[in-house]
């Protein structure tokens, strides 16, 4: 008996190599210049082989959303170790100044923000979201219960949402996350969040 050596299948690199080119093509000509037959100029991928993988403009900013998501997912601290001269809004203004430095490129920002996409993109921001969620609930100290009804993990959810919100409109409005956004941020989710009694 033989031994037959197989070689290694070969792995294709069409799909980074797209990506890339899609990243330059946002950082040199704006994001509304974005197109499949750009991305095939500045990676020399024909596009009929850029068809195989993306039916559309969309599908790549899908792609690079996910991306961008699934790092911004693995940025985020669910559990951080507090100073104990920390309150707790101190903690959720940190979380959330945190999220902001993140999106401080612009592309990045608009990625994570303005999606999802597509399909693909969808379930990576349900994530980020989530993620920016548990941040929350744990900077509050895990607080869930019958007498805190707005932070439990569904409406730190919510919370987190209103943080998107915040962010998407300063990144309309003035193409970047302006300092006046992230207090605004910081100002509806600690109202979300308040005990109820104090209110």
């Amino acid at each position: 008996m033989t031994d037959t050596l197989q070689r290694p299948a070969a792995i294709d690199r069409s799909v980074p190599a797209i990506l890339e080119a899609a990243e330059i093509v946002i950082a040199r000509l704006g994001l509304e210049q974005l197109s499949l037959a750009q991305i095939a100029r500045v990676s020399l991928i024909p596009l009929a082989r850029i068809y195989q993988y993306f039916a559309d403009r969309n599908a790549v900013l899908g792609a690079l959303s996910a991306r961008e998501l699934n790092r911004l997912s693995g940025s985020i601290g669910t559990r951080a170790a507090w100073s104990g001269a920390m309150d707790a809004d101190e903690r959720v203004d940190h979380v959330i100044e945190r999220f902001a430095g993140f999106l401080d490129n612009t592309s990045a920002a608009y990625l994570v923000l303005c999606g999802p996409f597509d399909e693909a993109s969808t379930e990576p921001r349900l994530d980020a979201v989530h993620r920016l969620g548990l941040a929350l609930y744990n900077a509050l100290g895990g607080a869930g219960s019958d007498d805190h009804p707005y932070r439990t993990g569904e409406s730190l959810d919510y919370a987190a949402e209103l943080v998107f919100a915040c962010f998407r409109r300063s990144l309309q409005l003035d193409g970047r996350i302006t300092p006046t956004a992230v207090h605004m941020a910081q100002h509806a989710a600690r109202s979300f969040v308040a005990d109820p009694a104090t209110k």
